[in-house]
């Protein structure tokens, strides 16, 4: 039986996929229903049909998984019609080891496919929370809402661009939910933003306010940025991020099952922070190789290079680049050996463009961090193909309560 936008069907959904759907079959035709779990039974309405699969929204859950909650957002939850349902906190209905276990099967399933990795590997891969980590709320610490035409600011429904009205926004940080901004008439404007830093400094930015310095702390070090620059949203993804990296740069992972050793890497080579923001991993490349390390940060934001040059100021040999990642691999001529490039790429991942002028340029080490396990999973597979095998590759849960994870991975020539 052929499937039709608008049609209503009871569903048996197997397993969650890359993207948060549950997967299911209707007369063997695959069909994703956003929020169905595995084992549940659900009532779902098709909203788009495609040649080898159809998308369908849920709309009851008639057998329920055991791992199944109340949604942690009431305006999100599943009673609320799809258009009422606020977007943001897709895994909000989920149990939360649960969600980890499903982030975790995920990640280790596109290592497999996408990547080539032995399932002996992949089975090693966990996605862990975040250090500290207890409900999953409260965590964010940017968060943008939108307003419509009755001023009324809030989050969008999940695939459209109405605005929702919610009483409270429980994944922002205590402080920037206390600014009560959901509650308040903006009329007159777009879009606000909220930003609170790491010393607790609660702000409001309003449609294109002029951007404001800000500093943000990660361990003992300080870094300079606005609060219109990138920097990670959950309050403990910064340094849990840099311990990552740091851990990578010293060279403390596994290898991989039927590797030997890896190289060491040579300190006095050059070492690239390719998509740098404001120099996070620029700085633990000159931790781990001393203050004279030649470092290069690569970042196409202007506004963040000015910050990642006063971040970087106590490294005599860091250069900050404003440029395309690829189009400054396209011209780059190192005077003599690379050793790490740290690669923090957009979602849609670095791409055989990029990762193969990366290879071409021989590094001793490169460390990955990705934030979208297919992407990640793809890249890797470009890195073995060239002779680089992984060391290891570490997932965390730096986004609690929906279907979001970040990974870091490092790699290194076997030849």
């Amino acid at each position: 039986m052929a499937l039709d936008t608008g049609d209503s069907v009871e569903l048996e959904v197997t397993k969650v996929v890359h993207g948060g759907d549950g997967l299911a079959r209707h007369d063997g035709f695959v069909v994703f229903v956003h929020g169905g779990l595995p084992g549940e039974r659900v009532r779902a309405r098709v909203y788009s049909v495609k040649k080898s699969h159809a998308f369908a929204e849920l709309i009851e859950v008639l057998v329920p998984s055991a791992h199944r909650v109340s949604h942690i957002w009431p305006e999100a939850d599943v009673s609320r019609p799809p258009q009422h349902r606020a977007g943001g906190a897709d895994y909000g209905h989920i149990e939360l080891g649960y969600q980890r276990e499903l982030k975790t099967a995920i990640l280790q399933e596109a290592l497999t496919r996408h990547g080539g990795v032995s399932e002996e590997f992949a089975s090693s891969v966990q996605v862990e929370p975040v250090a500290g980590e207890t409900d999953g709320l409260r965590w964010r610490t940017r968060v943008t809402l939108h307003v419509d035409d009755r001023g009324l600011a809030g989050p969008y429904a999940e695939r459209s661009h109405t605005v929702i009205d919610v009483d409270s926004l429980p994944l922002a940080s205590s402080a920037l939910d206390a600014l009560a901004v959901h509650r308040g008439d903006w009329s007159g404007h777009s879009q606000i933003r909220l930003v609170q830093n790491s010393a607790g400094d609660a702000r409001v930015v309003i449609d294109t306010q002029k951007p404001q310095p800000i500093t943000e702390q990660v361990g003992d070090e300080v870094f300079h940025l606005s609060d219109h620059s990138f920097w990670q949203v959950h309050h403990g993804a910064a340094q849990t991020l840099d311990a990552l990296v740091s851990s990578a740069l010293a060279g403390s992972g596994v290898s991989a099952p039927g590797v030997g050793d890896f190289r060491p890497v040579d300190p006095a080579a050059v070492h690239l922070d390719l998509y740098s923001g404001v120099g996070l991993f620029a700085r633990a490349l000159g931790r781990a190789y001393g203050p004279d390390a030649p470092i290069i940060a690569v970042e196409s934001d202007s506004a963040a290079t000015d910050f990642t040059t006063k971040n970087l100021r106590d490294f005599s040999r860091a250069e900050v680049v404003d440029s395309d990642v690829k189009r400054f691999l396209q011209t780059f001529t190192p005077e003599g050996p690379v050793g790490t490039v740290v690669l923090d790429p957009p979602r849609t991942g670095a791409k055989a463009d990029v990762v193969g002028q990366i290879i071409a340029l021989g590094p001793q080490q490169v460390i990955y961090v990705a934030c979208d396990p297919v992407a990640l999973g793809r890249d890797i597979a470009l890195f073995r193909d060239a002779g680089y095998e992984l060391e290891r590759v570490q997932g965390v849960d730096l986004f609690p309560h929906t279907h979001h994870m970040e990974a870091v991975a490092s790699l290194r020539p076997t030849g």
